[in-house]
């Protein structure tokens, strides 16, 4: 992407953002301040330097993307603590089996699966993520493949788990279709991935760099219908879907320094994530 938007275009969206949030609630007050502060924005905006500058954060493609956020993936994201709880609750329900771990990355889940007996396969296509995976769940086999094409045989797993990966696809089909191929008669699948709202409003993939840098990977927002569809076709059955909502701890923009509390209007308590239940009949 090159032409970025600016963190003037950013903060203005945010502050519009909390205003509409704020539309029919009875805090004349916030806002008040919220046109306060737009009216402030567009005002500096082309006085101030850094308002009308590009963001400096860069993009990067999935796979240059991966390998330098692998560097730093363990240090908390903004959605593990949003995403996290419904996931380690599911993921406890299942039995001791074969679990595939999709899109494993640096083996998040791969050392839960394994701490809680399972035998545990993990894939991933960035051999980076899969160097810093293995040490976390030693007795797991670990491989290099796509979610579009796993290196899996048919009805070989008991279980799938897929976090916050779906997004980095344009379509959901050949994925879901790879998941119902790869799991056994009564293999249950469990997803988590960002939820449509945020992206739809501007986020994206954002990671910092080891060197204290930044940048982001394009994601793709997929609508629930579009989940359900997905994995329907594929001959799953949906048995729930979970939508934990934004924190203001998770509500990390470029935002939330200069305008916290616009920020915190605009975001907390949206959807963030999304968490789905399916199984192969």
């Amino acid at each position: 992407m090159t032409n970025r938007p600016s963190l003037g275009e950013i903060l203005l969206g945010t502050e519009g953002l909390a205003l509409l949030r704020l539309a029919f609630t009875d805090d004349a007050d916030a806002r008040r301040a919220r046109i306060d502060e737009i009216r402030s924005l567009i005002k500096d905006y082309d006085a101030e330097p850094d308002l009308a500058a590009p963001l400096a954060s860069p993009e990067y493609d999935r796979s240059e993307g991966y390998a330098l956020w692998s560097q730093t993936y363990d240090q908390r994201l903004r959605l593990f603590p949003v995403e996290e709880p419904v996931m380690h609750e599911l993921i406890g329900r299942l039995p001791p089996s074969t679990v595939l771990d999709a899109a494993c990355g640096t083996g998040r889940y791969s050392e839960v699966l394994a701490q809680n007996g399972h035998s545990v396969i993990g894939v991933d296509a960035s051999a980076d993520m899969l160097a810093r995976a293995r040490p976390k769940a030693p007795d797991a086999g670990f491989l290099e493949g796509d979610l579009t094409a796993l290196p899996l045989e048919d009805a070989s797993v008991d279980a799938v788990v897929c976090a916050l990966a779906l997004v980095h696809l344009e379509n959901l089909d050949k994925a879901m279709r790879e998941f119902a191929r790869v799991l056994r008669p009564g293999g249950r699948l469990i997803i988590s991935d960002v939820h449509p709202f945020p992206i739809m409003l501007g986020w994206q993939a954002q990671f910092r760099t080891s060197d204290g840098g930044a940048g982001f990977m394009r994601i793709h927002p997929h609508l629930l219908s579009e989940y359900s569809a997905a994995g329907l076709a594929a001959g799953l059955r949906v048995t729930a879907c979970h939508e934990p909502r934004l924190t203001p701890e998770s509500v990390v923009t470029p935002a939330a320094e200069r305008l916290p509390e616009a920020n915190r209007a605009a975001w907390v308590g949206l959807p963030g994530v999304v968490v789905w239940e399916m199984e192969k009949p």
